[in-house]
C-alpha cells in the first residue's frame, strides 16, 4: 500500500509545479530564487554627556533652565514643584535599521535625596539629531517626545556616591532609531519627567557634567544590526620585545591584559605594580604615582576612532587614562581624566594604561569603542564576535 500512495501524492505536485513554471515562462517571469539572510552582528556602545548644555534639570511653571547646574533633580520638591530633566548623547554609532537589544540610563546619585517612592516617566526626544539644552533651544519640558515610554519607580534611595540604573529603554531608544530620517551618528536626547501625582519632597539629585564630567549621565545601548564590516588587509606594526621583568620607567606591557573595541572590563589598579610616574610625551605635569593597569588592543584596520572610558569605583581615587604606541612614556599618544578619545588611528598594536593621579589606586570599569573610516565612505564599529 505504501507504494501506491507515494505516486499518488507526488503526482499532482508535480502537476502545479509545472502548471506554475509554464505561467511564468509565459509571463516572460521566473521563479523567485530564494534570498539568503545575513547573520545579525551584536555592538555594544557607552556614551556619556559631552558638555554643560547637554543635561538640564527645567522647573515647570517657571520654566527655569539649570543647564549649568552642578545637579540634576529627579522628581518633585517643595510646593509640588515638578521636574523635567534632559540628557543628550552625541555622535551614536548606530546605523539605520538597527534593532535595538539593551539600552538603560547609567546615573551618579549625589548625597542628597527627601521622600520615596519617586514615579518618572521616561521618553526620549522624537527627532531625528536632537539639540543640546542651551538657553537658545526649546527647553526640556517643550520637546516633542516618543509615544513610546517606560514608568520608573524609584522605590528607595540608591547608595550615595554611587552609579545606578534605570529600567530597560529598548522601546524609548528603537522608536527614534526607526526613524525615516534617523542616520549613524546623530544626536540622541533621552527626557524624564516627574509624575503628577509624585507628592512634594519626593525627589533625589545626581552629579551633573558640570560637577564633574566623570560622573555626568551615561547611556549604555546593545543593538543588532544585519550590515557587514568590510574586510581590509591590516598593516601590522612590529610588536615591541617583551623582557622578562617591567623595567622602571615603563609599563608593564609583558603583564598587559587583551582588551578589544566594544568591550567592558573592570580591574583594579592596585593588582599592579608602580613603573611609570610621568607620561612625558602627552601629561609630563601630572604625577600617576599610583600604580598602573595595562591593557593590550591590536587594531586591525587603519583610519579608526578609538574612544575609552575609564569609571573608578571609588570617586576619591582619581584614576586616568593613557594611550601609547609602546611601553615607553615618550611614546604616549594622549592622556586623559576619565574619557578620552584619539582619530584615525593606524592599524597595529597600542597599549592602554589605567594610572592613578598622585597615588590613586582602586577598583575601576573600561569601556572601549571603535569606528572605522573605510574608502567607500563608510563609517562603521568595529565587531569582534
Amino acid at each position: 500500500m505504501k507504494r501506491l500512495i507515494i505516486p499518488a501524492l507526488i503526482l499532482p505536485l508535480a502537476i502545479m509545479l509545472l502548471s506554475l513554471s509554464t505561467a511564468l515562462a509565459a509571463r516572460g517571469q521566473s521563479a523567485p530564487a530564494a534570498t539568503a539572510t545575513s547573520t545579525p552582528i551584536t555592538n555594544a556602545i557607552a556614551l556619556q554627556v559631552q558638555a554643560s548644555d547637554d543635561d538640564t534639570s527645567v522647573r515647570l511653571g517657571s520654566g527655569e533652565n539649570r543647564n549649568d547646574w552642578v545637579w540634576i533633580r529627579l522628581g518633585t520638591s517643595a510646593n509640588k514643584t515638578r521636574y523635567v530633566n534632559g540628557f543628550r548623547f552625541t555622535n551614536l554609532a548606530i546605523p539605520p535599521g538597527a534593532r535595538i537589544i539593551q539600552a538603560k540610563l547609567v546615573l551618579y546619585k549625589s548625597e542628597w535625596h527627601t521622600d520615596f517612592p519617586i514615579k518618572l516617566d521616561v521618553r526620549a526626544e522624537a527627532t531625528d539629531s536632537a539639540q543640546s539644552f542651551s538657553d537658545a533651544n526649546p527647553l526640556a519640558s517643550e520637546r516633542i517626545l516618543t509615544v513610546a515610554s517606560t514608568k520608573w519607580n524609584i522605590a528607595a534611595p540608591p547608595p550615595n556616591y554611587a552609579w545606578f540604573e534605570s529600567p530597560e529603554l529598548v522601546e524609548v531608544v528603537q522608536e527614534v532609531v526607526s526613524r525615516p530620517g534617523w542616520q549613524s551618528h546623530n544626536d540622541l536626547a533621552i527626557i524624564i519627567t516627574s509624575e503628577v501625582e509624585n507628592p512634594s519632597r519626593h525627589y533625589l539629585d545626581l552629579q551633573s557634567y558640570d560637577f564633574d564630567p566623570s560622573r555626568a549621565p551615561r547611556l549604555e545601548i546593545v543593538y543588532e544590526t544585519n550590515v557587514a564590516i568590510p574586510t581590509s588587509t591590516p598593516t601590522v606594526t612590529p610588536t615591541p620585545i617583551a623582557t622578562p621583568t617591567p623595567e622602571p620607567g615603563r609599563l608593564a606591557i609583558e603583564q598587559a591584559q587583551a582588551l578589544s573595541c566594544n568591550a567592558r572590563l573592570s580591574g583594579d589598579t592596585g593588582a599592579w605594580d608602580n613603573n611609570v610616574i610621568a607620561y612625558t610625551a602627552c601629561k609630563p605635569a601630572w604625577p600617576e604615582t599610583g600604580p598602573e593597569a595595562v591593557y593590550r588592543l591590536d587594531l586591525p584596520y587603519d583610519d579608526a576612532d578609538l574612544h575609552l572610558q575609564a569609571f573608578s569605583s571609588d570617586p576619591a581615587q582619581d584614576l586616568d587614562l593613557f594611550l601609547l604606541t609602546s611601553a615607553r612614556p615618550d611614546d604616549c599618544l594622549q592622556g586623559a581624566d576619565a574619557s578620552l578619545l584619539q582619530k584615525h588611528l593606524s592599524a597595529g598594536t597600542y597599549y592602554i594604561a589605567v594610572d592613578g593621579y598622585e597615588g590613586a589606586s582602586g577598583a575601576f570599569t573600561l569601556i572601549s569603542h571603535c569606528d572605522v573610516h573605510f574608502g567607500n565612505g563608510l563609517f562603521l564599529p568595529v565587531i569582534w564576535r
